[in-house]
C-alpha cells in the first residue's frame, strides 16, 4: 500500500502554527506578516521522472541521487537533471518500501518505510555493505556531517550514530510551541534541518539544537500549479541542496517536474 493511501493524521497543530499569524477583529480579518516566512525565485523548471513515487532526494560529487518507494519496486537511481531519465543503481526486493536517502563518508544510508530495516551502500559502486534496523517507522533521512538525522512521520527527528546506528540524541520540532507531526524528507542546509510536512506545501527550516521552526517555506504556488495540470501528481516531497549554487532542487511523488529554486 503506497504512502499516500495510508490512513491521513490531519495536521492540525501544523495549521494553527502556520495560521497563527493572521488575527481576527469583530467581522474583519486582517493579515500581519508572517516573520518566519521564506521567500524565494525559481531559477530552473527541470524534467522528472513521473513513476518515480519520490521518498528521498540528495546531491553528491554533483550527482542527483533519488530513492523512490513503489509497490513492488522500490529504487535509488542517479538522475540527469536536464532530462528527468533516472539509471537505477538499487532495486529493493518487494517486500520493502524505499523511504529516505543520505549520503555521509561515502556511503549510502536507505531508510524503509514500515519494516524497520535499513540499508547502506557503498556510494561510488552501490554495493550493499550492511543492513540497520530501527524501532520506529522510516521516512526522512539526511546527516549533519556527523550523526545521521532521521524522521520517522512523528514530531520527532533522531540523530543516529554513525557506527552503532542508535539514536545519541531526539529532538521535538515546534512552531509558535505547537508540535508539528508529520515531518518527512529532509535536508541539511548550512546549519539548519529543512523537512517537508506530508500532505502540505510547506518546507520548514529547523534549528537542530532547539527543535524550534526558525523559517517556512510556502510552495503551494508551484505544488497547486502541478496537481492542476497533472491529476495523477501526488504530494510535494524531495529536497536536495546544490552547495555550489546554493540552490534548491524540489519535487514530488509522481511529479513531471523538478524546481531549482533559490531562497532570497
Amino acid at each position: 500500500m503506497s504512502r499516500s493511501m495510508k490512513h491521513f493524521y490531519p495536521v492540525i497543530l501544523l495549521s494553527l502554527a502556520l495560521l497563527s499569524s493572521c488575527k481576527t477583529k469583530d467581522s474583519d480579518t486582517t493579515h500581519t506578516k508572517d516573520t518566519l516566512a521564506l521567500e524565494y525565485t525559481i531559477i530552473n523548471t527541470l524534467p522528472h521522472n513521473a513513476q518515480a513515487f519520490t521518498e528521498g532526494l540528495t546531491i553528491h560529487n554533483n550527482k542527483v541521487l533519488e530513492s523512490t518507494g513503489q509497490n513492488n519496486t522500490s529504487w535509488i537511481a542517479e538522475v540527469n537533471p536536464s532530462s528527468g531519465e533516472h539509471e537505477k543503481k538499487v532495486i529493493l526486493s518487494g517486500e520493502y518500501f524505499g523511504e529516505g536517502i543520505t549520503v555521509l563518508n561515502n556511503k549510502i544510508y536507505q531508510l524503509t518505510y514500515t519494516t524497520k530495516i535499513g540499508f547502506i551502500y557503498d556510494a561510488t559502486s552501490y554495493k550493499k555493505l550492511g543492513e540497520f534496523y530501527y524501532s520506529t517507522q522510516g521516512w526522512g533521512f539526511t546527516n549533519d556531517g556527523k550523526n545521521l538525522i532521521m524522521s520517522d512521520g512523528s514530531d520527532k527527528l533522531f540523530f543516529l550514530d554513525t557506527v552503532s546506528l542508535k539514536p545519541v540524541r531526539t529532538i521535538t520540532v515546534t512552531a509558535e510551541n505547537n508540535r508539528v507531526k508529520e515531518l518527512n524528507e529532509l535536508e541539511y542546509i548550512e546549519g539548519y534541518i529543512f523537512a517537508n510536512v506530508w500532505q502540505t506545501n510547506w518546507i520548514l527550516k529547523i534549528d537542530p539544537a532547539t527543535g524550534k521552526v526558525v523559517g517556512r517555506l510556502d510552495l503551494s504556488a508551484i505544488g497547486n500549479q502541478i496537481r492542476s495540470m497533472y491529476p495523477d501528481a501526488d504530494v510535494l516531497n524531495g529536497i536536495a541542496y546544490d552547495a555550489n549554487s546554493k540552490s534548491l532542487l524540489v519535487t514530488g511523488k509522481l511529479w513531471p517536474k523538478a524546481y531549482l529554486i533559490k531562497l532570497k
